[in-house]
């Protein structure tokens, strides 16, 4: 992975957590920034292939914990997804939507 990947990746994943308060979105987890790489992760609502420049924004971005991270998954599994975990329930959880996310991910590419 280059070297402005892992900046890009880092900087969405930095953004979403630090907006979040390093806080699971969906059970109310809360991780303490110094172990929240470890503890939490900045899922993409949206599939970041589906996605402008990958869509690595904070509209596109949620701070789940694992367990809440596996149901989220589901959708991007073609699985039932578990109630509370659709793409839309999970943007009004961070008043974005897709389009915002998607507007601002084209923006990357500027």
């Amino acid at each position: 992975m280059s070297q402005r990947k892992k900046q890009i990746r880092q900087k969405f994943r930095d953004a979403v957590f630090h907006r979040d308060n390093f806080t699971c979105r969906t059970c109310g987890f809360f991780s303490a920034p110094e172990s929240a790489e470890n503890e939490l992760d900045a899922h993409h609502i949206t599939d970041r292939n589906e996605m402008p420049n990958g869509g690595y924004v904070a509209e596109n971005g949620i701070s789940l914990c694992a367990p809440c991270h596996e149901k989220a998954e589901a959708f991007h599994r073609g699985e039932p997804i578990p109630p509370g975990f659709t793409p839309a329930d999970l943007y009004a959880l961070i008043g974005s939507s897709e389009d915002e996310a998607r507007a601002a991910s084209e923006r990357l590419g500027e």
